[in-house]
């Protein structure tokens, strides 16, 4: 399995941090220079560690004032969508649920043969970041999941967009996980793509990992349940 990220070790830091210190919504954060010596990252793993954290609802970024412990009461994950390509979030996860279950379609033979273990490995460790409530950890191998499945699309025109559209998809993942008593649902929904791989059955799947990601969508109060989407259709 992939180690940790250093943005990822940041975040998980940082997330550390407030749980230590006993920080409540409000308190200030070490700045992002302080952050830099003291954790030994660099500024830029800092700042996308600082994102991750933003986009879990954990943190708040105040410009010229610093970083302060976030409040999440009262507010829904489609609050904590912020990207700044101006895609909206209804957009992401109805392309979403076309190109990755195509992308498994086409992954499925060889990520069956060689990749199964480690995906059944994300899988787990979802579960135990969901039993302990640790939001990093659980953004952090659910993004984990859904790379082995491009690891295993050798259609290198996916793998492109993927990576060109890395972050966008990234924090769609990400998002849903404001509401971290949920997460143990989209660990449910891992398990049980990972099941349906396990059983042979490819359009099974293609159908658990559509989804999963219209259930994330759900999360976020965003119903695609009305569309026609390409593995909906097939018995």
């Amino acid at each position: 399995m992939r180690g940790s990220s250093v943005p990822s070790r940041v975040a998980r830091a940082l997330q550390d941090m407030i749980a230590e210190r006993r920080l409540k919504p409000g308190d200030a954060l070490p700045s992002q220079r302080e952050l830099t010596t003291l954790l030994n990252a660099s500024r830029p793993s800092v700042r996308e560690g600082i994102s991750m954290l933003e986009t879990l609802g954990l943190i708040r970024v105040e410009q010229r004032k610093g970083l302060f412990v976030a409040a999440s009461s009262g507010r829904t994950p489609l609050d904590f969508w912020t990207f700044e390509k101006g895609y909206d979030l209804r957009e992401v996860y109805q392309f979403r649920a076309s190109f990755e279950p195509a992308a498994l379609f086409l992954a499925f033979a060889e990520l069956r043969r060689s990749g199964l273990e480690r995906l059944r490995a994300h899988a787990e460790a979802l579960h135990t970041a969901a039993r302990e409530g640790n939001a990093v950890a659980a953004a952090e191998q659910d993004t984990l999941f859904h790379d082995i499945i491009f690891d295993f699309c050798r259609n290198r025109l996916y793998q492109d967009m993927r990576r060109s559209l890395a972050k966008v998809m990234q924090d769609s993942q990400w998002v849903p996980m404001v509401i971290i008593d949920r997460v143990s649902d989209t660990a449910r929904e891992h398990s049980a793509i990972v099941n349906a791989i396990e059983a042979g059955d490819q359009v099974a799947a293609c159908k658990a990992l559509e989804a999963h990601i219209l259930a994330a969508a759900r999360r976020c109060n965003l119903d695609l349940s009305l569309q026609t989407l390409p593995f909906q259709a097939l018995a």
